[in-house]
């Protein structure tokens, strides 16, 4: 990691934004947040498009702001983006207002082709090995020398300890424990971040989960485990900042080797939401459909598709996967 240069960057920008991916996530968030706390002398804006239910305790959150249909054009010295690396994973809401000088990625996706970012070349700090991007977040942290407050420890381990799924997906390994134990040591709460994360759930969560198990189909001898959510319901039940990674829930299934949640968002647009259990690496097929993300845990959306004529062709695909 050049830590120098990501120093160099932040210290010879004046106006700093920080973006992560569409339907951003608690690692995302948490690495965003971590480094706006950290460089809060700098006074860097977080945007996203909408915020999930469950991220309202990370510190800092006041700090983002959601971007509305009408808004202003942002042009700044450097946009760091988080747990992304390349364009099309940022909203398009948030993409078309951006003209930024220069930009910064750190992310632990496997990585995209992607040479550039909005018209610049970014500077890259990608580690696919890593289990989250607030793992790259804490060793750039620690390698710089720079002080981590409690809140922004906190923030850290919340996004670890998110992206592994609570310690028990396959990118746990190195030193996981270490970092986990260093947060702690540097003021995280373990107990705080589980009963935040797992058991403050919003009662819409509740129901669209509900109706994911309603809807599930078990293929191929129970090895996949298919569901999906219609447009009708996220108009019901407030959208997808109710969801938190039911795809992962149908994976822990006896049995089950593939999972897939597809989800009609709004008219003509699906978001698709793949998990699988070592060894099948699902990631290869989100690609197929342009998508991206890990062996394990990856997505893709399709636009100008009907849901129930999608569902048949991904039956189809998933089978010929396994």
């Amino acid at each position: 990691m050049d830590t120098e240069k990501v120093l160099s960057l932040i210290k010879e920008s004046k106006e700093i934004v920080l973006v992560t991916h569409q339907n951003p996530d608690i690692d995302g968030l948490s690495s965003m947040l971590a480094f706006s706390l950290v460089f809060s002398e700098k006074n860097p804006l977080p945007l996203v498009e909408e915020l999930p239910a469950n991220s309202q305790f990370l510190h800092g959150i006041e700090k983002v702001k959601i971007v509305s249909e009408k808004e202003e054009f942002y042009q700044p010295d450097l946009l760091v983006v988080f747990d992304a690396q390349c364009e099309k994973r940022i909203p398009e809401k948030i993409k078309k207002l951006l003209k930024p000088k220069k930009v910064l990625i750190f992310d632990h996706h496997q990585e995209e082709s992607c040479d550039s970012f909005l018209s610049c070349t970014p500077f890259k700090i990608i580690n696919s090995e890593a289990p989250s991007t607030t793992y790259i977040i804490y060793k750039f942290l620690k390698s710089a020398y720079l002080k981590i407050s409690p809140e922004v420890s906190e923030n850290l381990l919340s996004g670890l300890y998110y992206d592994t799924g609570s310690f028990k997906y396959e990118n746990v390994k190195g030193d996981i424990f270490l970092v986990a134990q260093e947060l702690m040591d540097l003021g995280a709460r373990p107990n705080f971040i589980a009963r935040e994360l797992f058991e403050n759930i919003p009662f819409e969560q509740i129901e669209m989960t509900k109706l994911v198990l309603e809807r599930l189909e078990l293929l191929k001898n129970g090895e996949i485990a298919l569901s999906y959510l219609k447009k009708e319901d996220f108009e019901k039940l407030g959208g997808e900042a109710y969801l938190n990674d039911p795809a992962s829930l149908l994976r822990s299934i006896k049995g089950v080797k593939v999972s897939a949640l597809v989800k009609e968002v709004e008219e003509g647009l699906i978001k698709v939401s793949l998990r699988s259990k070592a060894p099948f690496e699902i990631l290869e097929l989100a690609k197929k459909f342009g998508g991206g993300g890990h062996k394990y845990a990856c997505g893709f959306k399709i636009k100008g598709e009907s849901l129930y004529n999608f569902l048949e062709k991904l039956k189809r695909e998933l089978e010929a996967f396994l």
